[in-house]
């Protein structure tokens, strides 16, 4: 792994209650993801927050790929990204 990225953000209206069908569209998402060559690690709903998810990838690829991996997420607006670089 050469970075790893924790994404904080906000759902859109429509998943905020989804539960089950919230499970399928985050494995939807992991799929994309890692045909774009980032692996999503897990995902979840932090505490202390304002935002109301957040999903961890780990990646070879850099950042300018990270922001251009175009996958349609289930959360929206401005969000909060973190890269680390073990």
């Amino acid at each position: 792994m050469k970075y790893g990225y924790i994404v904080y953000g906000n759902m859109k209206p429509e998943w905020e209650v989804a539960g089950e069908d919230l499970k399928k569209e985050m494995e939807r998402v992991r799929e994309e993801a890692k045909k774009k060559g980032f692996h999503m690690k897990y995902w979840g709903h932090p505490y202390g927050v304002s935002e109301n998810i957040v999903v961890v990838y780990k990646s070879e690829k850099g950042l300018d790929e990270y922001f251009n991996m175009g996958i349609n997420n289930p959360y929206s607006g401005a969000r909060t990204d973190i890269v680390s670089i073990p």
